[in-house]
């Protein structure tokens, strides 16, 4: 009996160690640009995440990765450029980590506007009953319009992700705070594919980002972890911001 009783704990372990986790690909898409007499081709980037019940990791192409500690409540925003990362909270303003010879953008970020409205149409993408919405905002005095399409009717279970921890990351990802933050948080469900449209010093410039792999897979390991050799810091520093 006492060896039928560890075969099966052994089992259960073994079972729950081995659970995959949710793993979403994500294309963007930027399209051709055109300003102050130069061409700009159009880009294609990928975008990984991987959601667990103790971790959430995004890694990007371009920009920032995060990694979400759940449990101990510490968000580790990893600057590639630098091989650096910071050590932040979820609570905290994105506008507060820029350096100082960024004090006029931090003001100009502080003064963003966001107005999130329901349009009522629905979409089917990639197998995936949709719901869209009209985000219309004006960052550094440039405007942008946004079509999204978000879905809580997923093949996945991800009710707690959604409730807990992607509204956290939303929040970092678009340089939101206060009013704006709780304008985000009318947009339920999982983004499953956005297009912006955005006008920039008389350049136009649009994208369109759509989740094109959303499944149960297991990590690869170390996928939780910090990159080796990075270096911890308070701050972002210029060159963390070159390609942003």
């Amino acid at each position: 009996m006492k060896k039928f009783i560890l075969t099966l704990l052994v089992i259960i372990t073994t079972t729950i160690s081995m659970e995959a986790d949710v793993f979403i690909k994500t294309l963007t898409r930027v399209e051709p640009i055109n300003a102050f007499g130069q061409s700009i081709p159009a880009k294609e980037t990928f975008s990984e995440q991987w959601i667990s019940d103790s971790f959430y990791y995004i890694k990007s192409e371009e920009g920032f990765s995060y990694l979400y500690d759940i449990k101990k409540g510490v968000i580790y925003l990893i600057a590639h450029p630098t091989r650096s990362y910071l050590e932040i909270s979820p609570e905290v303003d994105f506008i507060s980590l820029l350096p100082p010879e960024l004090a006029p953008m931090a003001q100009a970020l502080k003064q963003m506007t966001i107005s999130v409205t329901p349009s009522g149409e629905t979409a089917v993408i990639n197998n995936i009953q949709c719901q869209g919405y009209r985000l219309e905002m004006t960052m550094m005095m440039y405007p942008i319009e946004m079509t999204i399409w978000t879905s809580e009717e997923l093949p996945v279970n991800l009710k707690r992700f959604l409730e807990e921890v992607w509204p956290v990351i939303m929040k970092l990802d678009l340089r939101v705070a206060g009013e704006s933050a709780a304008e985000l948080n009318k947009i339920k469900g999982l983004w499953i594919a956005y297009e912006s449209r955005a006008k920039i010093m008389g350049a136009e410039v649009t994208s369109r980002t759509e989740i094109v792999e959303l499944i149960k897979k297991t990590p690869p390991k170390g996928t939780y972890a910090l990159p080796e050799g990075y270096r911890k810091k308070d701050r972002l520093e210029m060159e963390d911001l070159s390609g942003l």
